[in-house]
């Protein structure tokens, strides 16, 4: 690899994003002490976009293909709307990398040039926009993931999935900012800069699908696709107010993405839907693994499990939930999340659910192994494609680069068989205890609620000062859970005192770290969600019980 540098690496992608834009928008600026700290409220009503495109931003997934296919819209009047408004959340949050509306509006015109001759539409997602997160490939477009070395090349072939995508009807207008190989709770490289969330300016939108995150909680995006390997879809989705599904290892499609980590499958990267809305959710899922589409047929690593309704049985019947409660065994979470955990808790048992306390005795040791396998795996890996071009390691990767020059990362056959042997272990043993849930006449449980991190969404650098960490998102990687997102409530100064940390014991260093950031003042205004998990392959009953509790928390 030659040797260059991440300034001019930088300065060439930057100036290549900033002209895609300007060629079709010029949105307005304002200086930053003028701007409120919830930036999509402030950008709706900035006067920017017209009411036409304020309604078609404001539509749901499914109200945008039902107007699309009663010829209401135009695909192509749909897809301006959304290129227009992601202009602006660049603007205002720095969350997209490469732009391509020459092609969305070809695209869209294609769309509606075929609705008109032929009366019929390609797919069920006929005309809808959809932003990617930036690994995966839409030829010849970069994907760097942040790394300098890949901010400016031009790649050939599209990802599985994108490809897959644009037959069912899709329309790509953006790609969206990650972390340094997609390998931080933060999104923030060296190429791109930070992305900010838009519901609280001085808070991270999380990683590594931050910038999925930001664009559509900017109401700049109706659905993305982010990616996950120990929490890039639920941190983001969660500290953004969204829902996102992380599916089980095989469900959808991986092949021909950019990987963060290429070759390793200790902890295997999986791909889903984030979405403001759960119904955008479920009609994604049920149109990717369609007959009609038969993934399975294109990836040999996808399961041939076609899409099922109503796996909850009898209909309507009461669930029983594990809920993992203040903290993991390692980390205690803030005041706002405890809360939105009692809330649930209290909706559920309400509608007549049964809430039980779930044990978290083996989630250290899973999340021990968990954390060494990524620098064990990622550290030569990722710092042999930085180091060439000088870029800056952030606190948070400092792991990476002890373990690159420990030579760890180069690892014999004996340790990782090892490590293999280990993490079947800890999933078995998992799979017994959620089985073992079953006593006393009760079925077992049906789904595990936790938060989805310590914070309801850390001020901008926090997880590089207090630490990163990812053991609330992560177990469930390494045990290949499914699991989704759901937004519960915003942290509230008056609701959400902080600990007595006189007499707080601390579970770890970092969990000291963590509680004494909390500042109800700041993080006042903060979304805060949960995760509801279940076990390998249930992502149909995972999207079925979250739909339980939104509208159990609806109801209360």
């Amino acid at each position: 690899m030659a040797t260059s540098d991440y300034v001019q690496a930088s300065a060439t992608a930057r100036k290549r994003r900033a002209a895609n834009i300007s060629a079709f928008y010029k949105p307005p600026s304002w200086p930053e002490q003028d701007l409120p700290n919830n930036l999509t409220e402030f950008g709706l009503n900035s006067g920017y976009l017209t009411p036409d495109e304020l309604e078609v931003v404001q539509s749901e997934a499914d109200v945008i293909l039902e107007k699309i296919k009663s010829k209401t819209w135009t695909s192509l009047h749909v897809a301006k709307a959304f290129c227009k408004a992601s202009a602006l959340a660049q603007q205002l949050t720095n969350c997209l990398t490469e732009v391509l509306y020459a092609e969305a509006e070809q695209r869209a015109q294609e769309l509606d040039d075929y609705q008109a001759r032929t009366g019929k539409l390609i797919g069920p997602l006929h005309g809808l926009p959809i932003s990617l997160k930036d690994c995966f490939i839409t030829a010849p477009h970069p994907s760097s993931n942040g790394l300098a070395a890949f901010a400016n090349e031009p790649l050939d072939q599209d990802t599985l999935l994108v490809t897959l995508l644009r037959d069912l009807g899709a329309v790509f207008y953006v790609k969206t900012n990650v972390p340094v190989a997609m390998m931080m709770a933060e999104t923030n490289n060296n190429v791109w800069g930070e992305t900010r969330n838009p519901l609280h300016k001085l808070l991270s939108p999380g990683g590594s699908s931050g910038g999925e995150g930001a664009l559509i909680a900017f109401k700049a995006s109706p659905l993305g696709i982010g990616t996950d390997i120990g929490g890039s879809i639920r941190i983001p989705a969660g500290w953004c107010h969204l829902y996102g599904l992380k599916p089980s290892f095989g469900r959808f499609p991986t092949y021909g993405g950019k990987p963060g980590i290429a070759g390793q499958e200790y902890i295997l990267a999986v791909n889903g839907p984030m979405a403001r809305s759960l119904k955008t959710i479920q009609l994604y899922s049920e149109a990717v693994l369609s007959e009609q589409v038969s993934p399975w047929d294109y990836d040999h690593k996808a399961l041939p499990i076609p899409w099922r309704k109503n796996v909850i049985q009898p209909p309507g019947r009461k669930l029983r939930f594990g809920l993992i409660g203040v903290d993991d065994g390692l980390v205690h979470c803030h005041p706002p999340v405890e809360r939105a955990l009692k809330m649930t808790k209290a909706a559920l048992e309400k509608q007549g659910h049964e809430v039980i306390p779930w044990s978290v005795d083996d989630h250290d040791v899973i999340i021990k192994n968990l954390q060494a396998a990524f620098f064990d795996l990622g550290g030569a890996a990722i710092m042999d494609i930085v180091k060439p071009y000088n870029e800056p390691v952030f606190p948070s990767m400092q792991g990476y680069a002890v373990a690159a020059e420990a030579g760890e990362g180069e690892l014999g056959p004996t340790k990782m068989r090892m490590m293999n042997m280990r993490r079947n272990q800890l999933q078995k043993a998992y799979l017994d205890r959620w089985n073992a849930s079953a006593t006393d006449g009760k079925p077992r449980i049906d789904g595990i609620i936790q938060a989805v991190s310590p914070w309801a969404a850390p001020r901008l650098g926090e997880t590089q000062r207090s630490g990163l960490y990812v053991g609330y998102t992560g177990v469930w990687n390494l045990l290949d859970f499914s699991a989704c997102t759901f937004p519960v409530t915003f942290a509230d100064k008056n609701l959400d005192p902080p600990r007595d940390m006189s007499s707080f014991k601390q579970l770890s260093d970092i969990d000291g770290r963590i509680q004494r950031d909390y500042d109800p003042e700041l993080y006042h205004g903060a979304p805060v969600s949960l995760q509801i998990v279940g076990r390998r392959l249930e992502e149909e009953k995972v999207l079925e019980m979250t739909e339980v509790i939104a509208n159990a928390l609806k109801a209360a």
